[in-house]
């Protein structure tokens, strides 16, 4: 189930943070922000977009986990990303083109999002140059830089090691994310990872 909550103080604060950490915001477009933003709570297990749905949201993760993933032609799914605390979250595909989603959002953990009707978001994007720079900022880190390094780590970089950056970089990751998730992830299958945690254990004193 779903339903939606008041926006607090905590909230707003949040939004600012996280845009602020791409770009600086002025005041009054973070208010717009807020002035259009929405709280969106989830159960573990709910799909926030599923395959073959066309988004109309954008939405900052305030508490919680959510992954997404495909299914092939066999039905077997893919899993395409883990969104944690402070990430964005949907399709810009989707809401982009006005078209259906190749890929489901579920909840893996109760879990509270910070909504922005996309349509509404694309208008102060338009009226504001520095969520405009907050846009280009955010492309560049999240789909130049981070995309380009995640695929470079899976050709370059052995398994263990990817294994060891991610849970350095993400601690407690492995209470809150089974490791099938964290697996497809890294680019290895389930075996593999149990193998990797498995050897590193036996090499702890």
């Amino acid at each position: 189930m779903s339903n939606a909550m008041n926006l607090t103080e905590s909230h707003s604060l949040f939004i600012k943070r996280v845009f602020n950490s791409y770009y600086p915001i002025k005041e009054n477009t973070i208010s717009q922000l807020i002035a259009i933003a929405k709280i969106k709570k989830i159960d573990k297990g709910d799909l926030l977009l599923d395959i073959g749905q066309t988004s109309k949201n954008i939405y900052i993760l305030y508490q919680g986990i959510i992954i997404s993933y495909f299914l092939s032609q066999n039905g077997s799914q893919y899993h395409k990303n883990i969104f944690l605390e402070g990430h964005f979250v949907g399709s810009t595909v989707s809401a982009l083109k006005n078209e259906p989603s190749h890929f489901a959002l579920e909840a893996i953990e109760n879990t509270i999002l910070i909504s922005f009707k996309y349509a509404s978001f694309r208008e102060l994007l338009n009226s504001n140059p520095d969520l405009k720079n907050f846009y280009i900022a955010y492309l560049e880190k999240n789909w130049v830089i981070d995309k380009e390094k995640r695929e470079i780590e899976i050709v370059m970089k052995e398994a263990v090691e990817r294994y060891l950056d991610f849970i350095h970089s993400h601690p407690n990751i492995e209470r809150r994310v089974p490791l099938h998730y964290i697996a497809s992830h890294l680019g290895i299958t389930p075996t593999q990872l149990s193998r990797i945690r498995k050897k590193i254990k036996e090499k702890r004193p």
